[in-house]
């Protein structure tokens, strides 16, 4: 298994560039997340397409892809972190370039429809990505772990309880994964995911449980989960966009999908559609240990 690149961590004072290649972004939140930043003493520099709107997407295909590579290609620009996501990564795929990508290693930050990138990113690439929060959306809560993690202080030990024990065991692999739907969205391209010696990671918002199961269903079936060594399980709000399960339901189909899995699965680790979310580092190798209970990094993800 190639090894993945860790990129440079985020010093004090570093330059960040803001990518919009999904949904358009509305300037309320944007501006509050760029005031944060600014405010940890971080110099900004926005893609050129980030007021941009074309219908459901941040301005269109080309425009979105030429915001994100014009940072790529501006030699102030230490990291990148998304600005919300939506939906539109996908379409921008064919217009990179992972040589681009791999000449000069940067943080990417972002999650949601960013899974799709960071596929692209992580198969094309070998470039360690980072999913949590983003700059429209989360950011510009107190209490995150982005900017630790990003300095270069090793993800937080998580304690898995007991309740949260899908199914038992101990597995351990570099990270692989992200929103669910999105995940699904991959298989049979290019960037499908690939479980061999990984561990999975999912979490997803507004999906009922029968459709979540069935993306499950879609990943098991096309090899995704062929040599899995564990799955993590983040946050889960089936019915978001109305009606909906009951939580008690969701538990109840969650416990009866992994009964009798081959690896150790865990729940209700907070990442994902939170409002306070933790930040996994795509790449890394991570140990869940069901049957101590824990979710153990093995150090920084920055180089």
């Amino acid at each position: 298994m190639t090894p993945f690149t860790r990129p440079p961590r985020l010093k004090p004072g570093a330059t960040i560039g803001i990518a919009a290649i999904s949904g358009p972004v509305d300037e309320k939140p944007l501006a509050s997340g760029i005031r944060a930043l600014e405010g940890r003493g971080y110099t900004i520099v926005p893609a050129s397409n980030i007021g941009e709107r074309a219908g459901f997407f941040a301005g269109s295909d080309e425009r979105r892809a030429a915001g994100y590579r014009e940072l790529l290609r501006d030699p102030r620009v230490d990291a990148i972190f998304f600005a919300r996501g939506g939906y539109g990564a996908s379409r921008i795929l064919p217009l990179l370039s992972a040589d681009e990508i791999r000449s000069r290693p940067r943080i990417h930050l972002g999650g949601s429809d960013l899974t799709v990138l960071f596929a692209f990113l992580a198969t094309h690439a070998r470039l360690v990505s980072f999913y949590g929060p983003m700059v429209a959306v989360g950011l510009a809560e107190e209490g995150l772990d982005w900017e630790g993690v990003l300095a270069g202080e090793s993800p937080a030990l998580h304690c898995v309880a007991e309740e949260d024990v899908l199914a038992g065991g101990v597995g351990q692999g570099p990270l692989t994964g992200g929103c669910l739907s999105l995940a699904a969205s991959l298989a049979g391209t290019s960037e499908a995911m690939d479980g061999r010696g990984r561990v999975f990671f999912w979490e997803d918002v507004g999906e009922e449980p029968y459709r979540l199961d069935r993306m499950l269903t879609q990943l098991e079936r096309s090899g995704t989960f062929d040599q899995l060594q564990a799955m993590i399980i983040g946050s889960i709000s089936p019915g978001a966009r109305g009606g909906g399960e009951s939580q008690p339901s969701v538990d109840a189909w969650l416990r009866d999908r992994f009964a009798g899995s081959p690896f150790p699965v865990v729940r209700g680790f907070p990442a994902g559609h939170l409002r306070r979310c933790r930040t996994l580092p795509l790449g890394m190798p991570v140990l869940v240990d069901a049957e101590h209970g824990i979710v153990k990094f093995a150090g920084p993800a920055v180089a």
